[in-house]
């Protein structure tokens, strides 16, 4: 587990395939890929607009306008992997009145040590097993302003564990607290841990360490060549998963334009 290179560009691809084949609709531009879940509107990742070669900032802007009118989005988002085509659209998108996001791609340097005490309080189970815990936690973000778009998270949840062999670490065993996705990407020997949270009044208690820990030692088990994750560049879990020995491997931006709360 070495070799890192290349890791970001394989994950960004296959979370490309994955949200298309969550979606209702695709639409392939010259330089974009536009992904629409109608169903599923609150849903910003799978209703965006993913920039894939270099494209002048002003057509990038008309097509997304015209894409969101044919969508009936009251949002914009525009997610981008390559630094350079980054660097060049970040300006006039940001005069234009998006916001930039900034995120890492991690992926796992060695194998760190797993505690036999945090694998006995952590278990493994199907999405579907954890329900009432994911529709809890999910409750509790600070984005989730209605029971309306918690539900539409959670059909994201199902989708996604359908498309890319999504299993849910839980702990502990019986009364589950915290929880995080371990997905699986068909190439590239990808594992991927997604989606880590632990309810409000059981934060501080080792009980997301000891999830992502299982997490790692079931990817390892399974066969996986590279344990990956993103993260928000500019949050606290970075640096908690760089203790855990992961390391940045590469770099995302998105650019939104929400609807006013």
């Amino acid at each position: 587990m070495t070799d890192l290179g290349g890791l970001h560009e394989t994950l960004s691809g296959w979370h490309l395939r994955v949200r298309a084949a969550m979606a209702t609709q695709r639409l392939d531009l010259p330089f974009a890929v536009c992904v629409i879940t109608g169903d599923l509107p609150g849903v910003y990742d799978l209703n965006l607009v993913q920039v894939v070669a270099h494209v002048p900032p002003a057509v990038l802007l008309r097509s997304v306008e015209r894409v969101a009118a044919t969508a009936g989005w009251q949002h914009r988002r525009i997610e981008v992997d390559d630094p350079a085509i980054a660097d060049r659209l970040r300006q006039p998108l940001i005069d234009a009145g998006y916001t930039e996001e900034r995120f890492v791609t991690m992926a796992l340097r060695g194998a760190p040590f797993v505690p036999a005490r945090a694998t006995r309080r952590t278990s493994v189970v199907a999405v579907d097993a954890q329900a009432a815990l994911a529709r809890e936690v999910t409750a509790q973000q600070p984005w989730a302003d209605s029971d309306e778009l918690v539900e539409q998270m959670l059909e994201r949840e199902r989708r996604l564990a359908q498309v890319a062999g999504g299993r849910v670490v839980v702990a502990p065993p019986g009364s589950p607290v915290s929880r995080c996705l371990l997905l699986e990407a068909p190439e590239g020997g990808l594992a991927e841990i997604d989606a880590v949270s632990t309810l409000a009044e059981h934060r501080g208690q080792g009980w997301s360490d000891a999830v992502v820990r299982r997490a790692i030692a079931e990817a390892q088990a399974g066969g996986a060549e590279h344990v990956v994750l993103v993260a928000d560049d500019a949050d606290w879990p970075k640096t908690w998963y760089e203790r855990l020995g992961f390391a940045t491997v590469g770099r995302s931006w998105a650019f939104r334009r929400y609807p006013a709360a």
